[in-house]
């Protein structure tokens, strides 16, 4: 009601560009309180600046013949997908142990469910799954997660803690989880640091992200190294020995789990101390992949959705084909919100380009760029693979080509085809089904598919 009225009254001055940002306030009047509520941080400064004394203006004429209201201007703060907890205690830890509360965890189901991904990181997926699933400790611990930065290392991290968290109420002590960098965890002085079995007696999981920053600094890698050696094994299965009473999930003597984040690929491990690559090596070690096209653009869709974006599908894959890392994504899909809001109309593709241009996006890659990555892998020319030949080689990279270009630019089937020196879009249809087929059937088509995903393009 009232934000009709004042849309009414700031209507009368007879200018469109009212609509546009009027519409983008939300207004709550709570008693003497009316709260403006802006969609976020940008468009906050841009109002301040240009649109405060008219809007404050048009309160005054409607509050004319009564008390004007207090008004609170705040932004809206995006809520995050999962709240990291690092210990939540109802006792006091000694001196120089991390502490922070759990309020605001969500479902730890729901923390998976909105992990995006396809086939490709199927298996790291089910396997987080599976460790949030077991009892602590009885599932593939250590556990360690690779990837490149922006591939969703910290989202399953955060999952996987919220899962302890939540089963763990009730039905510990405290719920003890520490998930924090590796970096502060291993720096800060503990009183556990020359025994660390007293850390796990505090202490139910463990979960370290950035395991990169401990290159180079051997101190705190020897205290991982140690508070790992300390860190209480699950039963063994099939023992003669039965287990004793008191080592389900949460007492003292139970066993505990470790899960880690390492910023690159698996083989960058080796940049760490020997023993302390040997102890991360004897769990399970996952590599998450770089998202495809299609997962980018699911990405997107939902960002739009939670943020209330109107972006059509197209804008989407081109900001989709832009980037390769969610964090990228993310940071696009502020700025292009902050310049509707700011402008109070559609976003033309000049604007968008304009956009990409000046944010942190990479250029990506062309079908000829693509071709002659896969040219050098199969050790061809670049011009034989688009000639008529029917070579088999020459035919296989011609396929393993139309089908990296499809993945990764999501191109239509007819585009291929004029790119691939005007072949029908029928030629290319089969090519990528022959591709899929052969990425389940042969691993040589496997391997070389993967490589030029995760280290050419």
């Amino acid at each position: 009601m009232l934000k009709n009225e004042l849309r009414h009254i700031l209507n009368q001055d007879g200018t469109r560009e009212t609509e546009a940002w009027f519409e983008c306030l939300t207004l709550r009047q709570e008693n003497d309180t009316l709260r403006v509520v802006f969609p976020h941080t940008y468009f906050a400064a841009w109002f301040s600046r240009h649109k405060r004394n008219v809007f404050e203006e048009a309160l005054s004429r409607h509050f004319t013949d009564k008390s004007l209201p207090h008004v609170v201007y705040e932004y809206r703060v995006p809520a995050p997908k999962v709240i990291a907890p690092q210990i939540s205690s109802d006792r006091e830890y000694p001196e120089g142990e991390p502490q922070a509360g759990t309020d605001g965890v969500r479902d730890a189901e729901d923390n998976f469910a909105s992990f995006i991904s396809n086939a490709k990181n199927a298996f790291p997926l089910a396997a987080a799954r599976e460790i949030a699933e077991s009892g602590v400790g009885e599932a593939y611990n250590p556990f360690l997660l690779c990837g490149r930065s922006g591939t969703g290392k910290t989202h399953l991290l955060r999952a996987l803690a919220a899962s302890f968290e939540r089963r763990g109420s009730g039905k510990t002590v405290s719920g003890r989880i520490i998930c924090q960098n590796a970096a502060r965890f291993c720096a800060e002085s503990t009183p556990w640091a020359r025994r660390p079995e007293l850390f796990w007696q505090q202490c139910d999981a463990l979960l370290l992200d950035d395991l990169q920053d401990l290159t180079g600094q051997t101190a705190w890698q020897q205290k991982l190294i140690a508070c790992m050696d300390a860190c209480p094994p699950a039963p063994r299965q099939n023992a003669d020995i039965p287990t004793p009473v008191g080592t389900e999930y949460g007492l003292s003597d139970g066993p505990r789990q470790m899960v880690f984040a390492h910023a690159g690929p698996a083989q960058a491990l080796k940049n760490l101390d020997e023993r302390l690559r040997s102890r991360l090596e004897s769990g399970l070690v996952v590599e998450l992949l770089e998202p495809d096209l299609d997962v980018r653009l699911r990405y997107l869709q939902a960002l739009c959705k939670e943020r209330r974006l109107n972006l059509g599908r197209d804008q989407l894959l081109y900001l989709a084909q832009r980037c390769a890392q969610f964090r990228l994504l993310q940071g696009l899909l502020l700025k292009v919100a902050a310049f509707a809001a700011v402008h109070g109309r559609n976003l033309t593709p000049a604007d968008l380009e304009n956009i990409v241009r000046t944010g942190g996006a990479d250029r990506p890659p062309g079908c000829r760029e693509i071709l002659g990555e896969v040219a050098r892998g199969l050790n061809l020319r670049p011009e034989d693979i688009l000639g008529g030949k029917r070579r088999p080689d020459l035919v296989l990279a011609r396929q393993v080509a139309m089908y990296l270009c499809r993945q990764k630019l999501g191109l239509s089937y007819p585009e291929l085809g004029r790119a691939f020196g005007g072949r029908d879009h029928s030629t290319v249809i089969h090519a990528i089904k022959k591709i899929k087929k052969l990425l389940i059937s042969d691993k040589d088509v496997q391997r070389l598919v993967t490589q030029l995903e995760t280290t050419a393009l």
